[in-house]
């Protein structure tokens, strides 16, 4: 296997080269990186498919498929970008790429390889039945060549080595030549090959012949394989049986049998339709698969039109394409719709001209190959890039599974499937969606958890799987269910989409990749309705931030302004009278001023969320905070007790309320902190705080008269919304004022 891997960065090549390299190891990897360098390559090595980016700077990817397909028509030809869009994936299909990949991430590779062995796969079949196809039509034109006359002919020998080369696989690159005794025919501008293959024969009277085919270029030579096929060799070998035949009249009609008993082996035993017509187009052959199909005989199709067999509009559209045969004398390829046992399906039929001895098109030979499953397959990629809007329109992730069960019914025909998706908190797989069909085979939806499922097991490992038989899967997860035959597709991080079948062997590899393109639609899909519910929280919480930033504006320019104003007025005043009463007028206004710096200050720092929390000893900050405060001659009493938080702000949060504890209660106060569930509490023997006013104690501005700034309550408040709080008021137990704190998410605090 040789591959041409096509990208201007030199660093993503090397990256796609290496993991090839892996996935691949018997492949031989060629790079480019330019389409110019890419097009001598395909001429000069023996490529057998082209992995290319999207993006280059002398051609696009599509713009190079396009040359590709000028001179290698059937070429596999993967386009691996980059570059994502639903545009380009719908101009890849119509442009006949082979395959279309996103880079996304090294899981792509496998994915990539898997894609490289099924094109390479596919191509090297067709390819080997167009050269079965040139063999046959070789061994027939050759045999009719020599079928008439007798004695030796000069004329045909040359038309032989004539055309014998254009029987091979490397056409541009053979020769042959055919010896009789001392007597040598050549190939036109014949040369001695680098490679050759010969076979020798006597005939009964003595005539030694040797019979060379052979390539004159080392560029056909493959490390992997022979150069020449084993089929080419059994060709050689029937036309030097042919041509001893010729030149031995008494062992014609034998060596003929024999030649004809080689050629009904392959016409009858390929699963292939091969059929000869003549220029009537009326049957003149037809192999044992033709009979098996149309459950016809050989002797009672002879002689009749393709009228007989088929409706008439597909009968006309049948012999129009023979007649292009006849008139033009070349080889067609054209897919025909053939009704087989009342249903319809595809064929590509590879029609040559059949030529007499004299070189005369005397009929059609035909090769006709069933693609309709292939067929299936584009109508399903059409149907899925289709699709992939109306999955990135929906909104909710439960919207994406919806429609993702119903596209895998309706374009898949995955009748029974369901997407579970994952749940990280509960670290299960639990069912989103599902069609009818599922509720028929086993009820509702099972939900899964660790390493007791296959669903499980796949989507760890995130490769698309099929099950032909689940009860032989040591990870069965229910071996009592209906479900005989299954199909996993991972989408990613997010869950995993099942379809099953009561019947074993149900879904194939094919159906494993085209399943993986509505996986990565759904896997598109999910994380953009992710990313936009995080950009809506964002938003929510900058907003949030907007609104605490537009009161923090408003505190400013509110609080700041009385003391401000009798600072200058008093300021005045001393200037004008000298009185220095006014001076301690203006001190009062600037500790008030500084005061309520202090505190806005704070209330900024505070009212920010920190994720960084951890685990915190509340009595410890308590009794830190304790120490930074001037609390008289009040006590602290605390039992011991944990929550996830920020320290600092926590300890803020303390010198705050323990602050509004002493100048509310009096230098003899007592203040007990201590646990709740989920949450703590501080409380103390003060005078409390009347029911009336506990709705409007964290406004900012609210004070019962001490020499506060208002301010201290709402930066409690604060610090409380920034850790998911919720506060609660109330009375102690002395009748004094009890803050009351409980996690409403995370935080979770407990005894020590």
């Amino acid at each position: 296997m040789h591959l041409l891997c096509v990208d201007d960065d030199t660093n993503f090549l090397d990256l796609t080269t290496t993991f090839l390299q892996r996935k691949l190891p018997a492949a031989t990897i060629h790079t480019a990186t330019r389409v110019h360098d890419a097009r001598t390559l395909i001429e000069t090595e023996p490529i057998t498919c082209i992995v290319s980016d999207y993006e280059m700077p002398d051609q696009n990817g599509l713009e190079f498929l396009d040359t590709v397909r000028e001179t290698h028509p059937e070429l596999p030809f993967i386009l691996f970008t980059g570059k994502g869009s639903e545009e380009i994936a719908s101009e890849a299909i119509s442009a006949g790429v082979t395959d279309y990949l996103q880079k996304r991430g090294t899981e792509q590779y496998d994915r990539l390889a898997t894609r490289i062995r099924h094109a390479v796969a596919e191509y090297q079949t067709e390819h080997e039945l167009r050269e079965r196809v040139k063999e046959l039509t070789t061994i027939q034109t050759i045999s009719d060549l020599l079928s008439d006359g007798d004695g030796q002919s000069s004329e045909k020998f040359q038309q032989i080595v004539t055309y014998l080369p254009q029987s091979l696989q490397f056409p541009e690159a053979a020769v042959a030549s055919l010896s009789i005794d001392e007597t040598e025919f050549t190939s036109p501008e014949y040369e001695p090959p680098v490679h050759q293959l010969t076979v020798q024969d006597v005939t009964t009277a003595g005539n030694e012949l040797t019979l060379t085919i052979g390539y004159t270029t080392d560029s056909v030579s493959e490390t992997d394989s022979d150069v020449f096929l084993f089929e080419e060799q059994e060709l050689l070998t029937t036309i030097l049986q042919f041509v001893t035949a010729y030149l031995n009249r008494r062992h014609v009609l034998s060596d003929l049998q024999e030649a004809d008993r080689r050629l009904n082996l392959i016409l009858n035993n390929t699963t292939a339709v091969m059929y000869l017509k003549d220029t009537d187009g009326r049957y003149v052959f037809v192999n044992a698969e033709y009979e098996r199909l149309f459950n016809v005989d050989s002797e009672e199709l002879v002689g009749q039109d393709d009228e007989a067999i088929h409706p008439p509009d597909m009968a006309e559209t049948v012999h129009a394409n023979d007649r292009r045969v006849l008139e033009t004398g070349e080889p067609v390829e054209v897919e025909e719709q053939i009704t087989v046992g009342g249903d319809e399906r595809t064929y590509l039929s590879l029609k040559v001209p059949a030529l007499d001895t004299a070189g005369e098109v005397e009929g059609v030979f035909g090769v006709s190959t069933e693609i309709t499953e292939r067929k299936e397959r584009e109508r399903q990629l059409e149907a899925l890039n289709r699709e992939m809007p109306r999955l990135l329109s929906a909104e909710t992730v439960e919207e994406v599974a919806e429609r993702g069960v119903v596209a895998a019914r309706e374009i898949l025909d995955l009748q029974a499937n369901a997407i579970h998706l994952y749940d990280a908190e509960n670290e299960e797989l639990a069912p989103i969606a599902y069609t009818d069909a599922v509720l028929e085979l086993i009820g509702d939806p099972p939900t899964f958890r660790d390493e007791e499922s296959i669903a499980w097991r796949v989507f760890a490992d995130e490769n698309a799987t099929a099950i032909d038989d689940t009860q032989t899967d040591a990870d069965i997860y229910n071996p009592e269910s209906p479900i005989r035959s299954e199909l996993h597709l991972p989408l990613g991080e997010y869950g995993i989409l099942m379809a099953g079948s009561p019947t074993t062997s149900e879904f194939d590899s094919q159906d494993v990749a085209i399943g993986e393109l509505l996986a990565a639609h759904l896997t598109t899909a999910l994380s953009q309705v992710n990313t936009e519910q995080a950009l809506r929280e964002r938003e929510a919480e900058l907003e949030a931030q907007n609104e605490r930033l537009e009161q923090f504006a408003s505190m400013v320019s509110h609080d700041l302004r009385n003391p401000l104003s009798i600072a200058s007025g008093s300021l005045e005043l001393y200037q004008e009278t000298g009185n220095e009463s006014q001076l301690e007028s203006i001190d009062m206004s600037l500790t008030r001023i500084q005061e309520l710096i202090t505190d806005l200050t704070a209330l900024a720092r505070h009212g920010m969320p920190d994720e960084n929390h951890e685990p915190v000893s509340v009595s410890e900050i308590a009794h830190d905070a304790w120490e930074f405060i001037d609390t008289r001659s009040a006590t602290l009493s605390t039992d011991p007790c944990t929550v996830s938080g920020d320290a600092s702000q926590l300890t803020a949060l303390f010198e705050n309320l323990f602050r509004n504890a002493v100048g509310h209660g009096g230098p003899d106060v007592t203040v007990r902190v201590g646990p709740l569930d989920n949450g703590f509490y501080v409380e103390d023997t003060g005078d409390g705080i009347p029911s009336d006013e506990r709705d409007t104690v964290f406004d900012h501005g609210y004070t019962t008269g001490y020499s506060g700034s208002g301010i201290g309550l709402t930066i409690v408040s604060r610090i409380a919304q920034a850790h998911n709080w919720d506060v609660t008021l109330t009375d102690s137990e002395e009748d004094g004022a009890r803050f009351e704190f409980r996690a409403t998410r995370s935080t979770e605090p407990t005894e020590q």
